[in-house]
């Protein structure tokens, strides 16, 4: 009998690439006006591939694009990371149905926690803004660990807190190689969350698969 469910957060509770983008979009944009010389069009995408490869958590990623294309400058540094933090907040936003979604689990009875693989304040950040932090009971982040999914050690930490054994549990997630692969290996029920699943490589096979987030509902 499933007790507790698991969730991870970034592409799956909120469409992260998409506010991501918005927001260097707008950085680059911000750029251009403060006297960086190129392409609008060019350098969006050349930001985006370098946050991108960079370290899509990373908290200088255009001070190192600035100084990796001798264009540094305080003001133009500035000028992108006021213009990305405008962006960001208004963007931070989840995936259709998912407070409902999150509400229904509640009122049934369900424990809910957040594994991923963000830093644990950066996570709290986002679910704040969503306005669902309160839903709940544990929140798993990288330095609770040390350790990136598929490791079994991020799993292990919530479903301990959530006073819960692995048969009682399943993962929500969008990434096969780390999300279904990490439940599996801790021999929890998987469902991959289709609607965010953007990752090519080995298919890892879930239990279960969710075109939209009020289909978890159901697959319980």
């Amino acid at each position: 009998m499933i007790k507790a469910i698991t969730f991870d957060l970034d592409m799956t509770l909120i469409d992260f690439m998409n506010y991501k983008r918005k927001a260097t979009s707008a950085a680059a944009s911000a750029m251009i006006k403060a006297g960086y010389t190129g392409d609008r069009k060019k350098l969006k995408k050349e930001l985006f591939d370098f946050y991108l490869s960079h370290g899509i958590e990373s908290d200088d990623p255009f001070e190192k694009f600035l100084k990796n294309h001798k264009s540094y400058s305080d003001r133009i540094l500035a000028a992108a990371i006021n213009a990305y933090l405008k962006s960001k907040y208004p963007n931070i936003k989840p995936y259709p149905g998912v407070k409902k979604t999150l509400k229904k689990l509640k009122q049934k009875g369900y424990k809910l926690a957040i594994v991923t693989d963000a830093p644990k304040l950066k996570a709290y950040v986002r679910l704040d803004e969503m306005g669902i932090a309160d839903m709940f009971d544990v929140v798993v982040g990288l330095e609770d660990t040390g350790r990136h999914k598929p490791s079994k050690l991020p799993f292990k930490k919530a479903l301990k807190a959530l006073h819960v054994k692995p048969s009682e549990a399943m993962h929500v997630g969008d990434w096969r190689e780390k999300d279904v692969l990490g439940a599996k290996k801790m021999g929890m029920r998987s469902c991959l969350a289709h609607y965010g699943d953007q990752h090519i490589g080995r298919k890892v096979w879930a239990d279960c698969y969710v075109d939209k987030v009020e289909d978890i509902v159901k697959v319980l």
